[in-house]
């Protein structure tokens, strides 16, 4: 399985918990020089083709982009040799329910899917690294919307009017 650089995914799985609103007036310079911070572009799951379609053409900083609307229902979208696949990993206590939710949809949608790590510690008590689960649907631009739109409105009970803060 080729995977992307484990420092790049160290770095941005741990961020689902760390999302802040771009237009959050505390984060916006002001005239004592603090510098601006960079925060998440947010879109409904209307926009999330779009938002792929950005990834496809190489228009996102890395090969890959998240989706969360509470740090809990984070999902990555990865794009490789043309095609989508999703990852989701356990980083919270409240993330580890729905690593067998996934795995149940993969395997009624008749997906394969692996676990893995990123050697990234969890922030809940545990020996292991937190385990990623990578659904592999070699998807469409198409299919891997339909996709996860299924996933945040089915498993994590969000809607259309949900806000999702995209990461990196």
């Amino acid at each position: 399985m080729k995977t992307i650089p484990i420092l790049i995914m160290i770095t941005l799985l741990t961020s689902c918990g760390q999302i802040q609103d771009k237009n959050n007036s505390q984060n916006k310079e002001s005239n004592t020089n603090q510098p601006m911070i960079q925060m998440a572009e947010r879109i409904k799951i209307n926009g999330l083709h779009n938002a792929l379609m950005k990834l496809q053409n190489g228009n996102t900083e890395y090969p890959f982009i998240g989706i969360t609307s509470n740090g809990i229902d984070c999902i990555y979208f990865v794009f490789e040799n043309g095609k989508f696949n999703i990852e989701f990993e356990a980083m919270v206590e409240e993330q580890i329910p729905f690593v067998d939710k996934l795995k149940n949809f993969a395997n009624t949608n008749n997906f394969k899917w692996a676990m893995t790590t990123y050697n990234n510690k969890p922030q809940y008590k545990s020996e292991k690294s937190a385990p990623v689960l990578r659904i592999e649907t070699n998807s469409t631009l198409d299919d891997i919307t339909r996709i996860g739109e299924k996933i945040q409105i089915e498993l994590f009970k969000n809607n259309n009017e949900t806000l999702f803060d995209i990461v990196p």
